[in-house]
């Protein structure tokens, strides 16, 4: 009930700051800092309609639900993909939040909260346990005790060092049995195979929140079990772990060569791109001509090279719109024409990134790959919901 008490609230505030001319407050802001360029469609898609409209509402019975919109049939099932979405590989999830968060975190006899159990499905994206070779130090916890594995049933995953021997495909510059993650820029020309799983996987339709119920919403992991409270979930549940992680995500410090914030407004997203890269910037985003089962896809003709000066923002899994943003040194943007085995016709976001020395030697890409730290450029394609701002 708590969760659709604050549904109703957002409704009601929506309602409130709608513009002079029925206009989102959004949409005002964006002509204010571009008043000569369209809103791109792929921020419009992140405006929550406003209350009683129902027009942005999913026709598909397959599609995720958009947690702030309250649909005719409040006896779903689904849950808001906002909070489920899956993981993203290309980003360094932080510590563990602090140990005032276990204390509160117990079971009501001061007991620690056991485990989900052997068969909890294993985060196919976090290293986890002393077998891991990457990233120690960013995924211990507080008490410096290393992450264990979920479950013994948990499915491998082909992006995951176990033992001395990656179990994932080695020639991730071929077409990859299990997904085309990282690839040589060498293998980036028309004709390549590539599997892209999560270019292809269902939109995330989570929409940002008014900037004003943003700002008083707590946003840090020195007051998760406020945010908990606040969107009524179980801390044991795979929703506050996925939060969790994006709040730990968000507070990292950037590695050498990095500059990185979170946004969770549309305002914070615009305002905080232009003070890094100024207006005279365009907004890029994967594009799908139609929804496929089908990943496979062959890269056409006509690569765009949009050049160095870029800031990639990945959609974080949040029950509302919350980017991760940052800018790397010697990192190009790409826009790659697809065709998939199907017939569908795409255009992604492919990241190269010139220079990885500043990388831990044990990041898992170097596992793939076989190669050392600052050797070679090495490219990734982006995430589904991953956004590009690039200097015109």
């Amino acid at each position: 009930m708590a969760i659709l008490h604050f549904l109703l609230i957002f409704s009601l505030l929506s309602l409130a700051f709608a513009g002079k001319h029925g206009t989102l407050p959004e949409e005002d802001h964006w002509i204010s800092v571009f008043p000569n360029t369209p809103m791109p469609k792929a921020l419009k898609d992140l405006l929550a309609p406003p209350a009683g409209d129902s027009s942005k509402e999913s026709k598909d019975k397959d599609a995720p639900i958009n947690p702030f919109i309250i649909y005719e049939n409040t006896n779903t099932k689904r849950q808001p993909k906002g909070v489920n979405a899956p993981i993203n590989p290309f980003i360094i999830y932080g510590k563990k939040s602090k140990e005032a968060l276990r204390k509160e975190l117990k079971n009501k006899d001061g007991t620690n909260k056991k485990s989900k159990g052997v068969n909890a499905p294993i985060n196919p994206f976090i290293i986890y346990g002393k077998e891991s070779k990457g990233l120690s130090k960013e995924l211990k916890t507080k008490d410096h005790i290393n992450k264990k594995s979920k479950g013994v049933n948990a499915p491998i995953s082909p992006f995951i060092i176990y033992g001395e021997k990656s179990k994932g495909n080695k020639k991730q510059g071929s077409a990859a049995i299990n997904g085309t993650m990282y690839f040589f820029q060498e293998d980036l020309h028309p004709g390549k195979w590539v599997n892209l799983p999560l270019l292809a996987k269902t939109r995330d339709l989570a929409t940002f929140l008014p900037q004003q119920v943003a700002r008083s919403i707590p946003f840090s992991s020195n007051e998760f079990p406020q945010i908990l409270n606040l969107f009524s979930l179980d801390p044991e549940s795979m929703e506050a772990t996925d939060m969790e992680q994006t709040i730990n995500v968000c507070e990292r410090e950037g590695m050498r060569g990095e500059e990185i914030f979170c946004a969770t407004s549309f305002e914070s997203f615009v305002d905080s791109s232009v003070s890094k890269l100024g207006k005279n910037i365009q907004l890029l985003a994967n594009e799908l001509a139609k929804e496929t089962n089908n990943p496979v896809f062959t890269i056409g003709r006509g690569i765009q090279n949009m050049g160095e000066e870029e800031l990639v923002c990945h959609k974080m899994s949040y029950p509302y719109a919350v980017f991760l943003c940052h800018s790397i040194d010697s990192t190009m943007v790409y826009k790659v024409p697809l065709v998939g085995m199907d017939g569908t016709k795409a255009k992604a976001l492919v990241i190269c990134h010139k220079d990885t020395s500043a990388w831990s030697p044990s990041h898992p890409v170097f596992e793939i790959l076989k190669v050392k730290p600052g050797t070679v450029p090495i490219c990734h394609f982006a995430v589904r919901d991953t956004l590009a701002w690039v200097r015109k």
